[in-house]
């Protein structure tokens, strides 16, 4: 196939996930071409061309407005993704945006009726489902690896949405902005819940704001309307219960614990790392069945045998080949607009049943 033409906004070398993950996954993948990015300034435009060797603007209208650009990721602060997707949808051009797709359901919606009206094709960045541990997770699930599923819980730790926080990603400490501990560390931990075990049917949930004002790592401080403690109950339409409890911060007892118990066995997938984000982290797999009593590690491909890419960056890569797959043999591996419209209206939901079902006893 001929190879896609992205470009992508948000690719500042200074770190960042565009430069952690998606720049390393373009580059290893024949299926793409990146031709462009797009920063916030002209410096870092600059910075950009010389790290990337690609042609690098701090307009991201001029890339969205190339000829050559067949796809435009936008890997930008949420607050920022309307106007940007609006744009490059517009000009007729695909387009794959980090997840939160918008700040609220409302958003996601329009954004997702207007890719439909505008005909093109759209892959959203809940990429947890991509990382060889969960597929694999999904594998043995399937297989019966632990019999029918009873029930699975995830705890786990947001890292962000705590003291110290870096002052430029203050605006996540105001609900607003839809970047909080629920809309991001959590959704994509029930996306990967939901990929591995079926959908959700029924939910519910206590969220809570455990530090009222932060001081961030410049010193200054703000109030915080986020939700930094989140606790969701619910179950599946398998009929298994399941239960996710994500914290803002780190903790010293660990940062991603995920079991699946069933009727003949238990799964359990952790991460070594300071890093409680399924979707960004290293990911460890045990498990145990019949008359088995301890757990036993179970091998997964992390590293990709053609790219040699790991970690986040193979996530990453394995979401923008089953993307490029799609488009060739029109499949729909890759999760779309209308999948981030669903998650957004599940968080939604959870919003709604912890402000409906505050009572005391």
């Amino acid at each position: 196939m001929t190879p896609i033409g992205v470009g992508v906004i948000g690719a500042s070398p200074n770190g960042g996930w565009a430069a952690l993950a998606h720049v390393p996954a373009l580059r290893a993948l024949p299926e793409y071409d990146l031709r462009a990015v797009a920063t916030s300034r002209p410096e870092s435009a600059e910075r950009a061309k010389a790290a990337w060797g690609v042609d690098a603007y701090h307009d991201p209208r001029r890339l969205i407005e190339r000829r050559d650009i067949d796809l435009v990721v936008v890997a930008v602060k949420v607050p920022d993704h309307y106007g940007l997707i609006t744009d490059a949808l517009t000009a007729g051009k695909a387009v794959f945006s980090e997840w939160p797709l918008g700040v609220a359901l409302e958003q996601a919606q329009i954004l997702h009726a207007e890719a439909v009206v505008a005909g093109v094709p759209t892959v959203v960045g809940l990429q947890a489902r991509f990382a060889p541990a969960i597929r694999r997770l999904r594998e043995l699930v399937d297989a019966g690896y632990v019999g029918k599923v009873l029930s699975t819980n995830i705890v786990g730790s947001g890292m962000a949405w705590a003291p110290g926080a870096p002052a430029a990603q203050a605006y996540a400490f105001d609900a607003r902005n839809g970047v909080t501990t629920l809309t991001v560390s959590t959704a994509h931990a029930l996306d990967a819940l939901s990929y591995v075990l079926g959908d959700i049917s029924s939910v519910t949930s206590t969220l809570g704001v455990g530090n009222d004002t932060i001081t961030l790592d410049d010193g200054s401080t703000t109030t915080v309307t986020s939700p930094d403690q989140v606790a969701v109950t619910a179950q599946l339409e398998s009929g298994a219960v399941a239960s996710v409890f994500y914290r803002g911060g780190l903790s010293r007892a660990g940062n991603l614990r995920w079991e699946i118990n069933g009727t003949h066995g238990d799964l359990l997938l952790t991460s070594p790392a300071p890093n409680g984000n399924i979707q960004a982290t290293e990911l460890v797999l045990a498990g145990a069945n019949g008359s088995a009593t301890h757990l036993e590690p179970i091998h997964t491909h992390d590293a990709h045998p053609e790219t040699g890419l790991s970690g986040p960056a193979n996530t990453v890569a394995n979401l923008y080949r089953a993307f490029a797959h799609d488009q060739l043999l029109g499949t729909a591996a890759a999760p779309t607009f209308g999948d981030a419209v669903a998650l957004h209206r599940l968080i939604a939901g959870i919003e709604h049943v912890n402000t409906e079902s505050h009572r005391k006893y």
